[in-house]
């Protein structure tokens, strides 16, 4: 009698995401990390990718996955980041993981900064800007360490060349943000490409404020003096008091008293109300980091081979109700644009 062949041991995979369960981009890279693991045959049923999406834990004959949230858009301060790094990496010491995921900036940066050099290969995604920057690659063509994963190019200008076709009579525009890990370099990326005239509007200033009536303040004055805003991630801004104040109370105020239009660079503004953009999708973030650790765990591939890398672009996106409020026609357009998002949760529609 043949002997009988050791069964494979389970897959075991650590997941860290930035953020928190209820943040929009989380939700969306979510759903991009749940498909990944259905399409690679990690997860065999839509009930085993729920349980993931809501309870932060799933096995199954194949793996075993855990999740935690470093939630630093509302707790950012230093002690706050210190907190959730040693948390989760005693939670992953604990659990052994065979590859860790990395769900974007700050992730990256601190939990992948403890793994770097180590046993344990990690993928990040929704990195903003070069991944350079936090020192995790030697290269984006070879990483030559343990991490490799894929980043946000950004598709700017062709959220604005969009705006461009929609609003013709725009002719310039100001960039609208908190002062954040995710929104200093989208910024950056937006000045560079102002800087060479590969715009179709022109950039004539710049808000970036953590403080909340500064960011009202400034947003009323500019939308008298600029045609269009590019708003980027207004998430970690604060009351007069030192409070977090939610993205979606902040989008709410803006798309009540805000009158001209806006480019975004991520589906989860126009979700949230915003007018449009060419999607830098956070679904395609999480689909292709699931996609490089299953080359790692089933492949034997080497991460310090495996170039950094960045997925397609998503749909153009437009919701209507934010191109009703403000009187732009969509019907001659409609060719120009791959979805219409008829929700907008800030406002609660």
């Amino acid at each position: 009698m043949l002997a009988q062949a050791p069964a494979q041991a389970k897959r075991r995979i650590f997941i860290v995401s930035s953020y928190h369960r209820a943040y929009l981009w989380s939700q969306s890279t979510q759903r991009g990390v749940s498909a990944g693991l259905r399409k690679f045959g990690y997860l065999d049923t839509d009930a085993q990718a729920r349980a993931l999406e809501q309870g932060d834990f799933v096995e199954t004959a194949k793996v075993v996955v855990r999740r935690d949230w470093m939630d630093t858009k509302r707790r950012d301060s230093r002690a706050d980041m210190a907190g959730a790094t040693a948390r989760i990496m005693a939670a992953i010491n604990a659990f052994k993981p065979d590859i860790v995921l990395l769900g974007d900036d700050n992730a990256a940066r601190y939990i992948g900064g403890q793994l770097l050099d180590s046993r344990t290969p990690a993928v990040f995604w929704g990195i903003n800007g070069l991944p350079l920057k936090y020192g995790l690659v030697d290269s984006m063509d070879a990483p030559g360490r343990n991490i490799t994963g894929v980043w946000q190019s950004g598709y700017h200008k062709e959220s604005l060349d969009l705006l461009k076709r929609l609003v013709p009579s725009a002719k310039t525009f100001a960039i609208l943000a908190c002062d954040s890990e995710s929104s200093r370099p989208n910024a950056k990326m937006i000045e560079q490409l102002a800087q060479r005239g590969s715009l179709p509007l022109k950039l004539v200033d710049k808000v970036m404020t953590n403080s909340l009536d500064e960011f009202k303040t400034r947003a009323l004055a500019l939308s008298k003096t600029v045609d269009a805003f590019f708003v980027l991630n207004h998430d970690t801004l604060r009351d007069a008091k030192g409070n977090h104040v939610d993205m979606l109370e902040v989008g709410r105020w803006y798309l009540q008293n805000i009158r001209i239009p806006e480019a975004s660079h991520e589906d989860q503004f126009v979700l949230e109300g915003m007018l449009l953009t060419a999607n830098d999708s956070g679904y395609n973030q999480g689909m292709l980091a699931v996609e490089m650790a299953q080359g790692i765990l089933e492949k034997g591939l080497s991460p310090a081979r495996m170039a950094v890398r960045t997925p397609d672009r998503g749909p153009y996106l437009v919701n209507r109700n934010r191109a009703k409020a403000l009187g732009i026609p969509l019907g001659e357009a409609m060719y120009l644009i791959d979805e219409v998002i008829e929700k907008s949760i800030a406002l609660g529609q």
